[in-house]
C-alpha cells in the first residue's frame, strides 16, 4: 500500500529532496497498524534525519502506541512535558544511531 498524499507533503516539508526516495521507501515497509498515524508520527519525529527515521518505525514495529503517544499531541501530559520528552528521546537516539542492535535468542 503506498504512502498517503498527506504523509508525503509532510516528508516534502521534512525532509530534503534527495532523500525523499528513501523516506517514501521506508514508511512503505511499515504494515502494522494505525499506518497511516504512524508514519506521519515517525515524520514528525524524525525531525528530517533519516538515521531517527529508522529508528522511530523499527519502535513502531514492536509497539504503535509509543510512536503514536510521542508522535501526536497527548492529553494526559502538558506540551511542555511532550516536547520535553520528545527532544530527550531524539537526543538518545542521535547518540545511538551507528549503535548495532542487540541480537536476542530467537535471531
Amino acid at each position: 500500500m503506498a504512502v498517503s498524499p498527506a504523509t508525503r507533503q509532510l516528508c516534502n516539508a521534512t525532509f530534503p529532496d534527495a532523500e525523499a526516495a528513501s523516506v517514501l521507501a521506508l514508511l512503505d515497509l511499515y504494515a502494522g497498524t494505525e499506518r497511516e498515524r504512524v508514519h506521519q508520527a515517525v515524520v514528525r519525529l524524525s525531525g528530517g534525519r533519516l538515521g531517527r527515521l529508522r529508528m522511530w518505525l523499527d519502535e513502531a514495529k514492536r509497539n504503535p502506541e509509543t510512536v503514536l503517544w510521542f508522535g501526536e499531541s497527548p492529553s494526559d501530559v502538558s506540551q511542555d512535558t511532550h516536547a520535553f520528552g520528545v527532544e530527550f528521546i531524539n537526543g538518545f537516539l542521535d547518540r545511538h544511531l551507528d549503535t548495532p542492535a542487540e541480537r536476542t535468542d530467537d535471531e
